[in-house]
């Protein structure tokens, strides 16, 4: 158990290191501003001390839950997440005066014991991943879409009311299982985190789309919604745009002499989908058909013609939408 807890503690304090390098200087996202940047640090940073300190306590059997600095950061993560998310979800949203609240449990760390801080603290961080899935889960309309973020954020609401109950009653167990289950539990949500990004690179724009049109007033109001739409089927059928391997909702917005916006909104609301998920169906579907007319060539070929960056991001795209990898679908029946 030991040896397992240092491997993931070693793991995620690289993979938290290398999530923040990712966000702040190459993952693209609309909405990344002062306030995503400082969070996502600070939740980041704040998870891989954890964790250097968790390994303290295998090294050395120094005790964490002894130290203000432990309970301090235990304080200081569920606020840095909910502010990461609101600024992710909700960027057109000021912050008031009021949002200070949401740091005031910190100081505790200095004020009360840490058999007391410590359960406050999971407590409030159950509670913001309950307020995230609320969030996600009020968009009635494309649940399915978002499956996986159910999942991981189901997993982590999970584990920090599992760890909730154990920092309960720290004092009449074993803290041990308290470090194990924790610091395992931070290594687990990693893994997580970095295999929904290596999968669905760009579900954090997606979950802002559709957040975003659900939660804001309709900017197609004098657009004429019919005739966007067939415009933009002559993009992808005639000019191929989907081809593009760096095609972005801003070049396809300008073709169509739309906003971002406007072009986002469309296509959620018209094909139920995101700009990212409809531009995969496209490549997809132009797939489908080369891999049936063009036997000889290659599946690595035909996903670089459609507009693929990678081919692990072909099958991933193929496997979503049709249910079968490119070579099953490519046999004759």
């Amino acid at each position: 158990m030991t040896t397992i807890s240092i491997f993931l503690i070693g793991f995620s304090i690289i993979i938290a290191m290398t999530l923040l390098l990712s966000y702040v200087f190459f993952i693209q996202h609309v909405n990344k501003t002062w306030l995503t940047r400082l969070t996502c640090s600070g939740l980041l940073g704040g998870l891989s001390f954890t964790q250097f300190l968790h390994y303290g306590f295998y090294a050395s059997g120094a005790d964490p839950l002894s130290t203000q600095a432990y309970s301090f950061l235990i304080l200081f993560m569920p606020p840095m997440f909910y502010f990461f998310s609101r600024g992710v979800l909700f960027p057109d949203h000021k912050l008031h005066t009021w949002h200070i609240l949401h740091l005031l449990p910190m100081p505790l760390a200095f004020l009360l014991p840490q058999d007391i801080t410590v359960p406050i603290a999971f407590l409030i961080g159950a509670g913001y991943c309950l307020w995230l899935m609320s969030i996600v889960y009020n968009l009635r309309s494309i649940r399915k879409r978002f499956e996986l973020v159910f999942f991981f954020m189901g997993f982590f609401s999970v584990v920090a009311i599992i760890v909730l109950m154990i920092a309960f009653t720290a004092s009449h167990v074993d803290q041990a299982y308290f470090y194990h289950f924790y610091s395992n539990g931070i290594g687990a949500s990693l893994v997580l985190v970095t295999a929904t990004l290596i999968v669905f690179p760009n579900v954090l724009n997606e979950i802002d789309e559709v957040v975003r049109l659900r939660y804001s007033n309709s900017t197609l109001n004098n657009v004429d919604v019919e005739a966007c739409k067939d415009k933009l089927t002559v993009l992808m059928n005639d000019s191929k745009m989907y081809q593009n391997e760096n095609l972005n909702i801003a070049t396809v917005a300008h073709e169509m002499q739309l906003s971002n916006h406007q072009l986002s909104e469309l296509i959620n609301t018209q094909f139920n989908k995101s700009f990212s998920q409809y531009i995969r169906g496209q490549r997809v579907d132009a797939a489908k058909q080369l891999l049936r007319s063009e036997p000889g060539s290659s599946i690595l070929s035909i996903s670089m013609e459609v507009g693929f960056k990678s081919q692990s991001n072909f099958y991933a795209a193929f496997k979503e939408i049709t249910g079968e990898s490119p070579g099953h679908y490519r046999k004759p029946a």
